[in-house]
């Protein structure tokens, strides 16, 4: 099976603007997801799809292919992913490359590895789901949850939901972004979802999500937390 990583970064950021090559501890935000996706063993290659030049030359300089433009019309606020993934795997098609399965990675999960990316590539073969999806825990369970209704409140399943004792909740998992493993022929459809989808469970902090200033600022104080633990073992 041949895997192939997409990192879709464009140019516009409403909340955080530049926020892809935004500097995380010295380094450009990219460049943390290139270096995991070059570090893991099941990519045959790592590809950046972005329509901004400045992305496309650091995301060249740090070792990632940028070997065509993301047309306008797929780099809006409103763009969905589906189709900039489905756009790259039409070109390495024409490439003649080609993929079986496209790993799409954000740069905005900087803390994300090497060895997330195989397992979840892994997960995908040896379960033979149409999609692997990270995720984590939810920090709040649905069942717990309200939802407006005019000037009030009301129980966003039941109230006999929100009675639910903490031992006797189900499991419930949010999606971080992290890492998407999408079988090929599912992006003609417009969805990253099949009908079955398999779920790899991440630490939270592995799988933080920038979108916000002070999200950046909680990555950076991760990141040299591990940084400095990393040191302390060699």
């Amino acid at each position: 099976m041949k895997v192939v990583a997409v990192i879709l970064a464009r140019g516009g950021s409403r909340r955080l603007p530049g926020k892809n090559i935004h500097l995380l501890c010295g380094k450009p935000l990219i460049a943390y997801t290139i270096e995991a996706a070059r570090g893991a063993a099941t990519l045959a290659r790592t590809i950046v799809s972005t329509d901004d030049a400045a992305i496309a030359d650091c995301a060249a300089a740090h070792g990632a292919e940028v070997p065509f433009r993301r047309p306008a019309e797929l780099s809006g606020d409103d763009s969905p992913s589906v189709a900039a993934l489905a756009h790259a795997a039409d070109w390495l098609d024409r490439d003649g490359a080609g993929a079986d399965a496209i790993v799409l990675l954000q740069p905005t999960s900087p803390l994300r590895r090497s060895r997330h990316i195989d397992a979840a590539v892994e997960l995908f073969r040896s379960s033979g789901v149409d999609t692997v999806t990270a995720v984590v825990p939810a920090p709040v369970h649905p069942y717990w949850c309200w939802t407006p209704d005019g000037a009030d409140i009301r129980p966003f399943f039941s109230a006999a939901h929100m009675a639910t004792l903490r031992a006797e909740l189900p499991p419930a998992l949010v999606e971080t972004g992290a890492v998407y493993v999408v079988r090929r022929s599912l992006l003609a459809t417009g969805s990253l979802y099949g009908e079955r989808v398999a779920g790899y469970l991440m630490d939270a902090e592995d799988a933080i999500d920038i979108d916000t200033l002070d999200d950046l600022e909680y990555a950076e104080l991760v990141l040299r937390r591990r940084n400095a633990q990393d040191k302390s073992v060699q």
